[in-house]
């Protein structure tokens, strides 16, 4: 099976997104009960999510490039191929919007029924983080990156 620029560089896409899930998630799935300001070494997370991207893209777009010196041309099917995957993407962050405002309308809902109920502990404690709406949008960014370069991989695989 033999592989285009393109195609491996569409890889190099689902490879990281894979990666950054397995390895940066956890961090925000432990500390999505805190705000931003109480997570323990969030900058430090930071730093080293940029740090860790410039490294992996920078080492794999320059073997790709070495490994691929001859460029290759565009044609409307790689429009075609590109369009239908960022509409996918656009329309995948689209609906992950309406899962937020879902998820942080029902957890406001949830915590006045909890109100009206007179259970006071349960009120207290039951809270809508900073750190669990950035969890759920970090995963969600996460899923919908990797199912649009998938759908463009499978497009230049079939197409």
């Amino acid at each position: 099976m033999s592989l285009s620029k393109k195609e491996i560089s569409i890889l190099i896409e689902i490879i990281y997104s894979i990666v950054f899930a397995l390895i940066f998630l956890p961090y925000f799935y432990e500390n999505q009960e805190k705000t931003l300001i109480l997570m323990d070494g969030l900058i430090q997370k930071i730093f080293q999510i940029i740090i860790c991207t410039v490294i992996y893209f920078s080492i794999t777009y320059s073997i790709l490039e070495v490994a691929f010196k001859k460029k290759e041309n565009l044609d409307e099917r790689d429009d075609m191929i590109n369009s239908k995957s960022y509409k996918l993407g656009y329309l995948l962050y689209e609906f992950s919007l309406f899962i937020i405002i879902g998820y942080i309308c029902s957890k406001l809902q949830n915590k006045e029924l909890l109100n009206l109920t007179g259970n006071q502990e349960l009120y207290n404690s039951f809270q809508l983080t900073d750190g669990g709406i950035v969890f759920s949008i970090l995963v969600l960014l996460a899923l919908i990156s990797i199912i649009k370069s998938l759908y463009q991989f499978y497009l230049y695989r079939t197409v």
